[in-house]
């Protein structure tokens, strides 16, 4: 988090019993070869729009007030895969994935709240918190102010209105697509590796795990993509694909404007754009996250912007000056961030095609035992205690000052760098003094998370709520006894995602809950935010990610602990609440503020009115390349379009609403809408002047990715502008121009 968001922080915060659970699960995954075969496997696939509003709105991830969502790129997107056993369908699970760069609890309450108006009673019964699991792909580029917790809301002023509700309606949507799309289906296990989508952005901290460790795999970020492909049980149409690589979601920079999906978001845009031109419309992509936390997709490495220098953050970087120690993603020279998007998506699409089509070691999920079944729990971490000689307790959440200084990704600069753990560095006497005026940390809170030296004792801040969780809900899926899911709550490094999931595999298979040669994947960033989860060895560093890690050095171990039980606990049922797994009920849902201005009024300049035309486009264009206008417009915050006039309930893009459309002419005074601004090869952006007036622009590259053919175009724009006595839906169209090959 940038100095300037701490300051912010500052002035918002001085202002303002036991029992045996399903037990049938043991018995059944022990059950013989006919027994196996009694039961089908039951999948459904869905995929909703999930954009919230724009405008003068921080898009989540940076942490940077300067980092507005004015526009969008791409939109973002929740896709859902459930899966059940036809002999007891009612105990489903539901993964998502979703273009966000968190997930909100109270987000995914209202989801599933939502339901019981697209679903009858019964039907909606079936999907709970407990057997429902949202994982964030960490975009960087998604609106945001719909998190839960004070922290992660100052960048937004606190709560935006309509942003959790947008989230909501997609997943509620979504959810109700596979719903109905439930239906037998072939599902295939495999996995490969994709050696050239990511680097370790921390190998300092990397390096300090123990050699013999390190020494058992080939590379310091995990390379393999563990990917499930879908058909339909002849196994002649590709139904859905979901797949787990870790990678950021920061190929897109912190000067980027507009909503975008980010490489995961492409990758699934471009796997289903090419199923839908081949006829496949439903087709559903997931490129789903993983123990991420210290894994760049910015390959090219971290240089100082003004020598070439290679750098790392730490406080000799670039002279002393590490806002100039910048890595960044392939091809950036040649298209800056979009084109190191386009290219590290490229590579996660192409990897998980050729794994489905020509899968590595492939394992069905239809020949396994089948058997669908989920455990979750809240715990209350800061109250965990090791079991073992030690009784080593959890921290209360803090932040580092190694948190203030960023990544390579985007630094920070004005008050730390990474690997600060210097209780008497130079920059300690003021920043101290200003940590000190929100809340001086308490001895026994210092020493529980050294060598971490603590900016932000968000653990015993509660104004105006929470600024970290202190409960979080932990979950996991078996799919069958070959497969298994971890709804992990934070970032997971590299390593800790590894020893995670050597820890719960290892129970399950003991219990032969899974089979020896089964797959587990863990699912990071799901069901809430608590920031980041190193090694123990790992904090020892205080890089970013160590000065992120929220419950102090043992919170990896506590994780272990918990998810192992989670584990046991589908032959042995959930453990009663105890020191060890402190079983909690939900946490209490904060009263969000909301200190964002709002719209008050849009006007013109005199003599044009709102959708005429300030630039028309040219008079011709060929393939490849970028036609423009520029409209009078109004804030977009008060929203686009709505659903298309046709009678068709969603955009071709998909999205309900739009705030551009590039037509064709029919040839006889006819258009038709080819394009939106939910396809990549569109770009919408707005602009202010003034005090109340806007501009927007929009472009098209033309057969970027949506071929076309030569014919006549035109744009069209939609908005809706506030004035006195309340708003008005407003189009406007441009001059006509002609595409050639």
């Amino acid at each position: 988090m940038k100095p300037i968001a701490i300051l912010l922080a500052l002035a918002l915060a001085l202002f303002a019993s036991a029992r045996p659970i399903d037990n049938i699960f043991e018995a059944n995954v022990r059950s013989n070869l006919e027994a196996r075969q009694s039961s089908k496997l039951l999948v459904g696939v869905g995929s909703a729009d999930i954009t919230g509003p724009i405008g003068e709105l921080t898009l989540f991830g940076y942490a940077d007030l300067s980092n507005l969502a004015n526009g969008i790129h791409l939109r973002v997107r929740a896709r859902v895969f459930i899966f059940a056993a036809s002999d007891n369908p009612s105990r489903r699970v539901v993964y998502i994935s979703t273009d966000t760069g968190i997930v909100s609890v109270r987000t995914k309450k209202l989801a599933i709240q939502n339901l019981s108006s697209r679903l009858s009673a019964a039907d909606a019964s079936l999907y709970t918190v407990e057997n429902v699991l949202v994982s964030a792909t960490h975009t960087h580029s998604g609106p945001g102010g719909y998190q839960d917790d004070f922290l992660y809301q100052v960048t937004n002023w606190g709560r935006t209105p309509g942003a959790r509700e947008a989230i909501a309606d997609g997943l509620a949507d979504a959810i109700a697509q596979a719903h109905a799309d439930l239906s037998e289906g072939r599902v295939t296990l495999t996995k490969g590796a994709l050696t050239n989508g990511s680097i370790n952005r921390s190998k300092l901290s990397y390096l300090n795990n123990p050699a013999a460790e390190r020494a058992q795999y080939t590379a310091d970020v995990d390379q393999d993509m563990t990917l499930l492909a879908i058909t339909t049980t002849d196994g002649s149409r590709l139904r859905g694909v979901v797949n787990w690589f870790p990678v950021h979601g920061t190929s897109m920079n912190v000067s980027n404007h507009r909503v975008s999906g980010d490489n995961k978001g492409y990758a699934s845009y471009r796997y289903e754009l090419e199923q839908k031109l081949k006829g496949n419309p439903t087709f559903v992509a997931a490129f789903g996250q993983s123990n991420a936390a210290d894994v760049s997709p910015n390959t090219e490495g971290a240089h100082c912007t003004d020598t070439g220098a290679e750098c790392d953050g730490g406080k000799d970087s670039c002279g002393g000056n590490i806002s100039l120690c910048l890595a960044r993603g392939p091809e950036y020279d040649i298209g800056g961030d979009t084109r190191s998007t386009e290219v590290i998506g490229e590579r996660q699409f192409l990897r998980a095609k050729t794994l489905v089509e020509s899968p590595i070691a492939p394992k069905s999920l239809n020949s396994a035992t089948i058997k669908v079944d989920y455990r979750h729990a809240w715990i209350e971490y800061p109250k965990i205690v090791l079991e073992g000689p030690n009784n080593t307790k959890i921290c209360n959440p803090a932040m580092g000052y190694a948190f203030s200084a960023g990544t390579t990704d985007n630094p920070a600069t004005g008050i730390s760098y990474q690997g600060d753990n210097d209780p008497n560095g130079a920059n300690k006497p003021l920043w101290n003094f200003v940590r000190n005026l929100l809340t001086t940390p308490t001895q026994q809170l210092v020493d529980c998370h050294q060598p971490k030296q603590i900016l932000l004792a968000t653990g015993e801040m509660g104004v105006p709520y929470d600024w970290q969780p202190h409960t979080l809900p932990v979950q996991l899926f078996v799919v069958t006894s070959k497969f298994a899911i971890i709804g992990f709550p934070a970032e997971i490094s590299t390593m800790s995602g590894r020893r995670l999931r050597a820890s719960v595999l290892n129970q399950l298979i003991a219990d032969k809950v899974v089979d020896a040669d089964a797959e587990l994947v863990v699912a990071g960033l799901s069901n809430t935010y608590s920031s980041y989860v190193t090694t123990f060895e790992e904090y020892q560093v205080q890089r970013y990610e160590g000065g992120a890690t929220t419950y102090g050095p043992n919170t990896l171990k506590a994780h272990q602990q918990i998810f192992t039980k989670l584990a046991k606990s589908f032959v042995s049922g959930l453990p009663a609440a105890s020191a060890a797994f402190p079983l909690v009920s939900a946490p209490k849902e904060n009263n969000d503020i909301n200190l964002l201005s709002p719209v008050v009024l849009d006007t013109t300049p005199s003599g044009k009115k709102f959708g005429d035309v300030f630039t028309q486009p040219a008079a011709s264009y060929k393939s490849g390349e970028t036609a423009s206008a520029v409209f009078a417009c109004a804030h977009p915050r008060n929203g686009g379009s709505g659903i298309p006039d046709n009678g068709a309930l969603t955009w071709p893009g998909g999205a309900k609403s739009t705030f551009m459309t590039v037509e064709q002419s029919d040839g006889k005074g006819g258009w038709t809408t080819v394009l939106d601004d939910a396809l990549w090869d569109t770009r919408y952006l707005w602009i202010r002047v003034g005090s109340s007036e806007s501009k927007c622009l929009l472009e098209w590259k033309i057969n970027g990715s949506y071929p076309v053919s030569s014919g006549t175009f035109r744009f069209k724009i939609f908005g809706i502008n506030k004035w006195i006595f309340g708003t008005s839906k407003f189009t406007g169209v441009s001059n006509s121009f002609t595409v050639t090959a």
